[in-house]
């Protein structure tokens, strides 16, 4: 690896202090362009000249090992960057460091960069911190006891879903359990948890990190994402077999969730025979800050009986989606408040 200039290294750093999750460098007809994600919102940064960008670019992808003369394909990387200047308002001293996932695509007018920004010294928030309400945080932490089966974080894109997990495994950690992560990264170090990061450029993939875990006499499995069917199917199998697993997916609302697992090869008797619960999350921006908005849907008879049904029957959907709509409307609506509380508030995407 090489080191990156610092004019470089200080600007990416910086957005990351003030809290943008994800850097664009763009190529436009005449120029290049800097936008920042913030708040969940994709924000103009700057403009710069084509020369410029195309320097930073070929600067980063030295940086992080890649190969600089390739820009017909897409390439994945990762760097590490300091900065040598604090943020502003003082709350990252210089030397803070920053995690940065790469992506780069070659578009029409020019290679693109995405930069995926993560503070290394970030904690995971405690589970009452993450805007549940008081009977929500009573059922997870109660659900939380049983020893096997699957729960399941969904929503959108920077829904904050992993930091749920998070939040769920620091209250698991604190009893004698083994519990293993497989994450793709390692988002935020936990203690007394296992963790794995993926590495698919020597086969080390959350299927393959999933099936040596279940040899290594595993209470708590947490999978980072969902991403295929293997994966899937051990994940459930897992989650039947005695451990219980925490996973993310995917998914806008819970049925999308559903119909996701099927299409990765899930079948209802298996889902109805391991579901636990079913966390469904947006994040609400009030102000300069984001509030979550949750809703659990755990498993009871009645949504047992439609799920067992089976597609093929003429009312399965019907009655799935009554018995997720029934507990929508009792978790949603008490906290309708925080969207009257600010008129101009914005969710992540449905």
């Amino acid at each position: 690896m090489h080191s990156l200039n610092a004019d470089i290294a200080n600007f990416i750093c910086q957005h990351a202090y003030a809290g943008v999750s994800d850097l664009h460098l763009e190529a436009e007809p005449n120029a290049y362009r800097w936008r920042g994600r913030r708040l969940g919102l994709l924000e103009p940064i700057a403009s710069i000249s084509t020369a410029e960008g195309v320097r930073i670019i070929a600067a980063l992808k030295t940086a992080a090992g890649l190969d600089t003369t390739e820009r017909r394909l897409p390439q994945d990387g990762r760097l590490q960057l300091t900065a040598s200047e604090g943020a502003p308002d003082g709350t990252n001293t210089p030397g803070s460091g920053v995690d940065c996932r790469i992506n780069t695509l070659n578009t029409l007018h020019g290679e693109k960069m995405v930069l995926r920004l993560q503070l290394s010294e970030q904690e995971a928030l405690p589970l009452h911190a993450l805007g549940l309400l008081p009977q929500q945080l009573t059922m997870i932490k109660q659900i939380l006891k049983i020893p096997e089966g699957l729960i399941l974080v969904t929503g959108p894109t920077g829904s904050g879903k992993t930091r749920t997990l998070y939040a769920m495994l620091q209250i698991l950690a604190a009893e004698a359990k083994n519990i293993a992560t497989v994450e793709d990264p390692v988002e935020v170090t936990l203690t007394r948890v296992n963790q794995v990061p993926i590495k698919p450029s020597v086969g080390l993939t959350f299927a393959a990190a999933l099936r040596a875990m279940l040899r290594q006499d595993p209470d708590v499995l947490m999978v980072g994402e969902i991403r295929d069917a293997e994966t899937a199917q051990i994940a459930v199998q897992a989650a039947q077999t005695g451990h219980l697993v925490l996973a993310t997916l995917h998914a806008s609302q819970p049925l999308s969730a559903i119909i996701r697992l099927q299409q990765l090869g899930i079948n209802n008797y298996q889902l109805a025979a391991c579901w636990q619960l079913l966390v469904n999350q947006r994040l609400l921006t009030v102000g300069q800050k984001r509030q979550g908005v949750f809703t659990l849907q755990p498993m009871h008879t009645r949504l047992r009986a439609a799920l067992l049904m089976g597609p093929t029957h003429e009312n399965y959907w019907q009655n799935l989606q009554q018995c997720l709509d029934d507990n929508e409307e009792n978790d949603v609506q008490p906290q309708q408040e925080k969207l009257m509380e600010c008129p101009a508030g914005k969710t992540t995407k449905p």
